[in-house]
């Protein structure tokens, strides 16, 4: 008997070593600030002058154009469609407001990041998000509420404005943590 108490101890102590380093080694590779506010995201890359990060009341501010109870019309890559309303700040507005760019948005593309490590599946021409600032927002509401369980912010993005082969869904990222310009 305590010899199998010792084999479940050691066992033990072997699994939880592993999780731990494998946490360690996510958080590295994918770099996750795990400390972070979750109310704040971070705008940085090639394609801007300086990073900044923005908490949530600054984004509700007055300072930038909010769209207030959009309908977002979202596709999944099985080719269900849904449609969402949000509310939130235009990504353009805010890039605009806070003159960040370096280069003409044609040139630029931008990638959005979860604090989960999830981040869309390639970047999108920043043209996107100026010829359409209404359809490209950072969300912090949903159907009138807060976003709580999804994170505060998230990205939304309407299929109308997405290229061809693309599906909405996959850039609607919960938990919006970076947004990478390049």
């Amino acid at each position: 008997m305590n010899r199998r108490n010792f084999y479940i101890v050691v066992a033990s102590i072997c699994i939880a070593l592993t999780a731990f380093w494998l946490t360690i080694y996510a958080v590295i590779s994918l770099d996750i600030n795990l400390f972070q506010d979750p109310n704040t995201i971070k705008i940085n890359g090639s394609g801007v002058k300086g990073e900044i990060t923005i908490n949530l009341n600054e984004l509700k501010s007055s300072k930038y154009v909010q769209i207030i109870d959009q309908k977002f019309f979202i596709e999944n890559s099985v080719g269900n469609s849904y449609e969402k309303v949000y509310s939130g700040v235009s990504l353009w507005s805010l890039l605009e407001v806070e003159n960040l760019l370096n280069d003409d948005p044609n040139d630029l593309t931008f990638l959005l990041w979860g604090r989960d490590g999830y981040r869309s599946p390639q970047p999108l021409n920043l043209s996107i998000a100026k010829n359409y600032p209404t359809l490209v927002i950072i969300a912090y509401m949903e159907d009138s509420y807060p976003l709580f369980g999804d994170g505060p912010l998230r990205s939304a993005l309407n299929q109308s404005v997405m290229p061809i082969g693309e599906v909405s869904s996959q850039y609607s990222v919960q938990q919006l943590a970076i947004i990478e310009i390049t």
